[in-house]
């Protein structure tokens, strides 16, 4: 079980916050803001396939029917008590838990097909009409008992009708004689304990026989009840307890029946609930483009992109720098760089990310990262300085590593922050080092970060262990955030001062007071970090010019062979015209010697005419071979020759031939080609590859970011997508978008193939549903 006070320092509480405001009923958002990270790796799969299979249905643009529902737990445990009476209201709101219940339950019946899970999950939802039948034949809308409830109650209102109106018309004969002779105060009548009663000038009220209920504050008026409604009043106040006792009896009824059911009614609460909060996170999942990892403890820890959920809601996504991170055999990681440069977020990251996953809470990463399964996750982050405890800073943190070296397993995750400061450089980096081989022998997954020079030093020979660096814009002088593996970083301090605006004589000065060592070794991680990028930058663009040779290439042999089948079908259907032509002139000159013969014409004249109609035969065979295409000339080349490709502009050196001289390698500027030998020719080396190589550059201003291949063949619409994306790379975009449409499917079936296959994409995902949804396939190049 993960700590409260870990949970705290990771702004855990947060999250969970974004998440509430999607939450409907009373018991789903108290069920989201107790969620914790869970003990067993089973369920949190379970979580984050419920989460997915609801996302699935909202990005369907369908919304479940949950509404508001108070948690009545209480209610419902109430009418299980022998004799116990639940009023109309809590009644009501049983009948809507009961209505909303079989709502939800025929909703995901009906995607039962993309989200099996939580179909079976409805399992447990209460679903009888027969039930809310009986309540709604009693209660109305606004939670009281109907007038004709029972055919009793019906009565009763009857006669309490009928007694009101005869007791009003005859009060109201009363008090137009006593309003004549000015003993009446006002001309109105009044309640005074349920009973009509008549204000009487006090001065009056002997005239009047009847019963005196109470006088005004003044003493003036007084309430008198007259002789002649007492009767009437009474039988009206019996037909109300009456109707009181008839009322309770209906209520009762229904507390009975609803005790009968509460242990299904609980449950189907208590499942709206848990539908609730799995809807409420797969609409968070939504807004953050997030995803739900693998799970597997026996691959690497990866994270490809993952992003801190606070900062990509305050910053936005664009603006929220991505973590890359793989663990595997190194699993001690040491993380240096400049102050404010991002190492603590580093490590939050990696850890709130870790207890979203192990809560069920899809997370903003690509989805191809895989995360392990912590039975803990331990750190020690922050100032921790105690006045009540009479701790500094360096003896809290003492403290707290002592607790994660007793707790830390093979399966936890140590974040440590600042390891080994507080003290005396050189005592606190030798603790450091023992700390962290301690838990390198343990086998836990920790990421630590100093300022200590040591223990890159330490990390660089101890196995086991590896260094990373917060990298440093040095042009700029400020921080990227920008996580990388594999190399130490330094700390900046002279080039932040330089920043900060401190005058070089006064940096000269501070130089001459560093260790000449340390000094060195910090000039050395800067110069190995500046030269790393641009090896980095060099290395991107060699990637973007082979990526755009590559798709040259592979749009060239696509038009050859387009062109030589366009050639062949040209050369059929001209073949099959002539032909259908001779034939013709074959049958008028048939038809000529028939008509000779049937002249009586000289034979040497038919003899001469049938000659004729062989010659043109044997001269159509000639022309027209059955095999139309040409035999071509093989030339004997060497390695060195300058050669082009058949039908091209493409030329180059020839360099390799395969011993059967049947396949040939040919350098065509920076692209290496193997080509079949036939399918070369020689060439005069005209030394214009320069010239060659701009006239099929890209047009990197007019390189589009969407391409739209709606109402198209899939068949169709493949090549143009391929080749879409290698202009695309080649002009350096870092996203495109494709527009599907939705359709039957089959685009979109086309699109995930290619992007999956395409070595250059990074991620890909359908666009936001106020976007398009999923008839848009928005790509991320690497």
């Amino acid at each position: 079980m993960i700590d409260q006070l870990i949970l705290d320092k990771l702004e855990f509480q947060k999250i969970l916050q974004f998440i509430t405001r999607y939450s409907v009923t009373e018991l789903g958002k108290q069920k989201v803001s107790e969620l914790k990270p869970l003990t067993n790796i089973s369920l949190v799969r379970m979580e984050g396939e419920y989460v997915s299979q609801a996302k699935g249905i909202l990005i369907q643009q369908n919304t479940p029917p949950l509404e508001f529902i108070p948690n009545i737990h209480a209610a419902l445990s109430q009418s299980r008590i022998e004799g116990a009476v639940l009023d109309g209201k809590k009644i009501l709101e049983t009948l809507r838990l009961a209505t909303i219940s079989r709502n939800i339950y025929q909703f995901l019946k009906n995607y039962a097909d993309i989200a099996p899970d939580l179909h079976k999950l409805s399992g447990s939802l209460f679903v009888d009409k027969v039930f809310e039948h009986h309540i709604t034949k009693i209660i109305n809308e606004n939670g009281e008992v109907k007038d004709n409830a029972s055919p009793k109650l019906a009565e009763i209102k009857r006669e309490i009708n009928n007694k009101r109106d005869e007791l009003i018309k005859s009060v109201n004969k009363l008090v137009k004689t006593l309003s004549e002779n000015d003993i009446v105060r006002e001309d109105y009548l009044t309640l005074r304990d349920g009973r009509i009663v008549i204000p009487v000038k006090a001065e009056h009220k002997r005239h009047i026989k009847g019963f005196i209920h109470s006088e005004s504050s003044t003493g003036q008026t007084v309430y008198i009840e007259p002789e002649e409604t007492l009767e009437l009043n009474n039988d009206i106040i019996s037909l109300s307890f009456a109707e009181k006792r008839e009322i309770e009896r209906l209520l009762k009824e229904l507390t009975k029946l609803i005790g009968k059911e509460s242990a299904g009614l609980k449950t189907a609460l208590d499942t709206i609930g848990e539908i609730d909060t799995i809807f409420a996170r797969a609409n968070y999942s939504i807004e953050i483009i997030g995803s739900f990892p693998q799970m597997e403890n026996d691959k690497p820890f990866f994270i490809s992109r993952g992003k801190h959920p606070i900062l990509l809601k305050r910053l936005g996504r664009e603006e929220t720098v991505p973590l890359n991170l793989s663990v595997e055999d190194q699993k001690v990681i040491v993380i240096t760089g400049p102050n404010a440069g991002g190492k603590t977020v580093v490590l939050k990251t990696i850890g709130i990310l870790s207890l979203m996953v192990q809560a069920g809470i899809h997370i903003p990463v690509d989805p191809d990262s895989n995360y392990h399964f912590f039975d803990n996750i331990l750190v020690d982050i922050g100032d921790e300085q105690s006045i009540e405890d009479d701790l500094s800073t360096f003896s809290s943190h003492l403290s707290n590593i002592k607790n994660i070296l007793q707790k830390a397993t093979s399966d936890s995750l140590i974040l440590l922050d600042e390891i080994g400061t507080g003290t005396d450089p050189s005592e606190g980096s030798a603790l450091a080092s023992a700390v962290l081989l301690k838990l390198m022998e343990k086998g836990s997954i920790v990421l630590a970060s100093t300022h200590h020079g040591s223990l890159k030093l330490f990390a660089n020979d101890v196995g086991g262990f590896q260094n990373a660096a917060m990298e440093f814009d040095t042009r700029n002088l400020r921080p990227t955030y920008s996580f990388r593996q594999g190399i130490p970083g330094s700390s900046y301090a002279f080039e932040i001062a330089r920043r900060i605006g401190f005058d070089e004589d006064f940096l000269e000065e501070a130089g001459e007071h560093l260790d000449s060592g340390k000094h060195n070794i910090e000039k050395f991680l800067v110069d190995i970090e500046s030269k790393s990028r641009e090896l980095e930058e060099k290395l991107k663009s060699s990637e973007i010019e082979n990526t755009r040779l590559t798709g040259l290439s592979s749009l060239y042999k696509k038009n050859i062979e387009q062109l030589n089948n366009e050639k062949r079908d040209i050369l059929k259907k001209a073949k099959a015209e002539a032909e259908n032509y001779l034939k013709g002139v074959n049958k008028k000159i048939e038809e000529v010697i028939k008509s000779l013969k049937e002249t009586n014409a000289r034979k040497d004249i038919i003899k001469s005419s049938q000659q004729i109609v062989r010659d043109l035969k044997e001269r159509n065979k000639e022309l027209f071979s059955e095999t139309v295409d040409k035999k071509q000339e093989i030339f004997d080349f060497v390695p060195g020759d300058f050669v082009a490709v058949r039908n091209t502009n493409t030329t180059g050196t020839l360099i390799q031939l395969s011993q059967d001289k049947k396949k040939a390698v040919v350098l065509s500027g920076s692209l290496k080609m193997k080509i079949n030998t036939d399918e070369l020719i020689p060439a005069k080396n005209e030394k214009k590859a320069e010239s060659n190589y701009s006239s099929y550059a890209f047009d990197t201003a007019s390189q589009q970011v969407r391409i739209d291949i709606r109402g198209k063949r899939a068949d169709q619409a493949e090549f143009e997508v391929i080749k879409f994306l290698d202009g695309a790379y080649s002009s350096g975009l870092n996203r495109v978008e494709i527009l599907h449409g939705k359709g039957t499917g089959a685009l979109k079936e086309m699109i995930q193939r290619i992007l999956k296959s395409y070595d250059k994409i990074n991620s890909f995902y359908f666009a936001p549903i106020e976007n398009g949804g999923d008839g848009i396939t928005i790509a991320e190049f690497k």
